[in-house]
């Protein structure tokens, strides 16, 4: 069965989607399978998918199964390909088999690493997996081609908190300061968060952190942790993803200075011996949601829908109501009667509201719930920004509305949502620059990606330039790259090399 032949032929394709895919917290013995499907042109059999880890090696196994409850024959055999596939439907892993006869199953693997890490911007685009399973009749032909869409979503609670640690500078060894974490569902606790020090008389205090988790279910948790310093900078100090097995397992992690060198750069990260930590956690307690979104016969309805887009109700997803309501926090933003707070930048002052702010931005919400100098003078200065970021940022802040971004804008925002944890803007804006990048410009593009740390734009800019070689390496561009960041221009050459080894 060649690849041309696949276009001609009519045939069932299943794509399944599987949302907050890092937070898969399966073990060797467990999997997640998706929501069944009927093929009615293969005698109405029924099927499914399921991937878990291998038992052996690294790898994630990837299963078509038929469901024991068929009405159809008990044997029948079909031409079938399993594909894991990339944001813009192309795939990126591909395993086809002719004349499988099913009583069971049929499984594949990949790399978990690959999936999750080395490639995870290429096959996490905002988190979520997607499988394709494409079914043919062995003998005969289809009389129509149908595509079924379906959804699995793991089941995650997202907290973001400033934790305020004060006097420092006179907290004794061994003594605990403690913050628990509540599950908005339940109330009940998720985690406590134990802050102490160890040492001390005959060397320098380390300042230690130790994640208890306390809800019997939770599975899976991420952990961010970044100190804020005096000028409301954060300092990424602690990022990791835990997997429970053993609801009493405990996590420790150190911070990067000690007491002492903590107190050397007072000035800096204990302003009025505050010490102040963000924390941003995930927890996943192994809920799943899942449904089959659409099934459809004809070939142009479907390619009328966007993979990424998949929602039977986006055309109602403003109300009359929810309309009117944007409508109504945008007419805020230009009125300057109500607001109680200022943001200013070198040219332009612009009236804001601290309760807004603060519901948008953790960064926002930090500097108006303590006593910093923002909220005495209600005022806030942002002059590293130029006035049209800010207007841009300030109109999704009130309205989620992003107006059309070139490539300059779009870099410009990216870095004010960065800044101010705007995390949804983010996203969009690194949309937008994954959708414009091209040979003249990935490279400016990486060194932001490797500034902000982000992850997952870092890895598809890096995906790009080895698919563009000759046109980036050869340019202006690359070599100005290997002037001022050397590290980051060798550690893109040497993932081509480390995938010819693969």
């Amino acid at each position: 069965m060649t690849s041309e032949d696949d276009c001609k032929r009519k045939c069932f394709t299943f794509i399944w989607k599987l949302e907050n895919a890092s937070y898969y917290w399966q073990s060797s013995l467990e999997h997640i399978a998706s929501p069944s499907f009927t093929v009615d042109e293969i005698h109405e059999t029924n099927w499914k998918l399921r991937i878990y880890p291998s038992i052996q090696g690294d790898n994630i196994e990837f299963y078509l199964q038929r469901k024991a409850d068929n009405k159809g024959v008990e044997r029948v055999a079909i031409d079938c390909e399993l594909a894991f596939l990339s944001s813009d439907g192309t795939a990126l892993h591909a395993w086809k088999r002719k004349s499988v006869e099913f009583r069971g199953f049929q499984s594949e693997s990949v790399s978990r690493n690959d999936v999750f890490s080395a490639r995870r911007s290429v096959y996490l685009l905002q988190d979520t997996l997607t499988v394709r399973c494409r079914m043919w009749k062995n003998a005969g032909e289809m009389l129509k081609d149908v595509q079924c869409f379906a959804r699995t979503r793991i089941a995650v609670e997202k907290r973001s908190f400033l934790w305020s640690i004060e006097n420092f500078g006179s907290l004794k060894s061994h003594a605990k300061k403690t913050y628990v974490m509540k599950s908005h569902e339940n109330g009940k606790n998720f985690m406590s968060l134990e802050f102490f020090l160890t040492g001390g008389r005959l060397c320098d205090e380390t300042v230690r952190f130790k994640m208890i988790p306390n809800y019997e279910n939770m599975k899976m948790c991420t952990f961010h942790l970044s100190i804020v310093d005096a000028s409301q900078n954060t300092v990424k100090c602690f990022r990791d993803e835990f997997w429970y097995r053993d609801p009493c397992d405990s996590k420790d992690f150190i911070l990067f200075s000690t007491k002492s060198e903590l107190l050397e750069k007072k000035s800096t990260y204990l302003p009025n011996d505050v010490l102040s930590l963000r924390c941003e956690c995930g927890f996943s307690c192994g809920i799943i949601v899942q449904e089959i979104e659409a099934t459809n016969s004809e070939w142009n309805v479907v390619e009328k829908k966007k993979l990424n887009n998949l929602n039977l109700d986006k055309e109602n997803e403003f109300s009359v109501p929810n309309c009117i309501l944007i409508n109504d926090f945008k007419s805020l933003l230009n009125n300057s009667c109500l607001s109680d707070v200022k943001l200013k930048t070198k040219y332009q002052t612009y009236p804001a509201h601290k309760t807004i702010l603060g519901a948008r931005s953790p960064v926002f919400k930090a500097m108006f719930s303590s006593d910093m100098r923002e909220k005495i003078s209600d005022c806030v200065d942002i002059e590293d920004l130029n006035d049209d970021t800010v207007l841009r940022l300030l109109r999704y802040i009130y309205s989620a509305d992003v107006e059309e971004l070139a490539w300059g804008s779009a870099t410009q925002l990216y870095e004010a949502a960065d800044k101010y944890e705007v995390l949804s803007l983010k996203d969009i804006c690194s949309s937008c620059l994954r959708n414009n990048l091209c040979p003249g410009n990935a490279c400016e593009t990486l060194a932001l990606a490797d500034l902000h740390q982000d992850e997952d734009l870092k890895g598809f800019v890096q995906d790009f330039i080895l698919r563009h070689g000759k046109d980036v390496i050869n340019s202006e561009e690359w070599e100005q790259l290997m002037e001022t960041n050397t590290k980051l221009a060798a550690e893109t050459l040497c993932l081509k090399y480390k995938e010819k080894l693969k």
